[in-house]
């Protein structure tokens, strides 16, 4: 029979075990279960280009534990200019976002290898490297920006279509856009629909991360099965691993004593 403090234990380490691991291997720290932190977030900070009538509301960032840092560029809706078009899309998002009306945009960029990466027309991937004068190659053309950069860190990106997909090429009619920044909380996370965005990045990392809070788990009570088994949770047993402990530390002692 299994002591009912050890059932107690069993269930606390469950919950332990399953949190820590999906929690530190999605980037949140224990302190407030809060995203990482990063000294160069604020060297690294887009520079935002739109239409004047088209702000966004601000910028949300979070840090993994690379060292990548997410840009989250949010604005607080998104219209196209057929209304019915416009309903039909409202109501694919409400199905695919959770409701959530805001259009977020994010730009990633990995300060160690000094490259870049967001979605531009029919949301293809742009990836980019800083280059040293102050230039970016964008890698799938092959092709050389100049003054893509300003400090050769803050990337210049441009809305290119009226669901903010965003360039690297300068576009007439956008200025740029002084937004306030801050960390991305929990409560962002969630009501952003943060989980359901896109597969390759917050939600691929909530995914993996339960996947390892799981597996974590399941090992750990496997652990626990094969002692369970072998008798180790019981009293008997423990009392057995207690006196041979305490047997080899007696014999030690007469050991250490007989030589001197």
């Amino acid at each position: 029979m299994v002591p009912k403090k050890w059932l107690a234990v069993w269930l606390l380490l469950n919950f332990f075990i399953f949190w820590l691991v999906g929690l530190t291997s999605s980037g949140y720290s224990l302190e407030g279960y809060m995203p990482g932190e990063s000294e160069k977030v604020y060297q690294y900070t887009p520079i935002v280009h739109t239409a004047p009538d088209d702000r966004p509301i601000g910028i949300l960032y979070m840090v993994d534990y690379g060292g990548n840092l997410y840009y989250y560029i949010v604005w607080e809706d998104e219209y196209f200019s057929n209304s019915l078009i416009d309903e039909l899309y409202r109501l694919f998002r409400g199905l695919v976002y959770g409701g959530a009306t805001q259009d977020i945009e994010v730009v990633k960029v990995s300060p160690d290898n000094g490259t870049f990466y967001f979605q531009t027309y029919d949301h293809t991937n742009v990836h980019g490297r800083f280059l040293s004068n102050g230039s970016c190659l964008w890698e799938e053309e092959n092709r050389v920006i100049p003054n893509c950069t300003v400090n050769g860190t803050h990337i210049n990106v441009y809305t290119v279509t009226w669901n903010h997909m965003l360039s690297l090429l300068p576009q007439n009619g956008t200025e740029r856009a002084v937004l306030p920044m801050r960390h991305m909380t929990p409560n962002d996370y969630v009501a952003l629909g943060m989980f359901r965005r896109t597969q390759k990045t917050i939600a691929g990392v909530a995914v993996n991360s339960l996947l390892l809070a799981m597996v974590a788990t399941l090992a750990f009570n496997g652990l626990m099965y094969v002692a369970w088994r072998k008798g180790y949770l019981t009293r008997e047993e423990q009392r057995k691993v207690r006196d041979a402990i305490m047997g080899g530390w007696r014999k030690l002692k007469e050991k250490v004593r007989g030589s001197k």
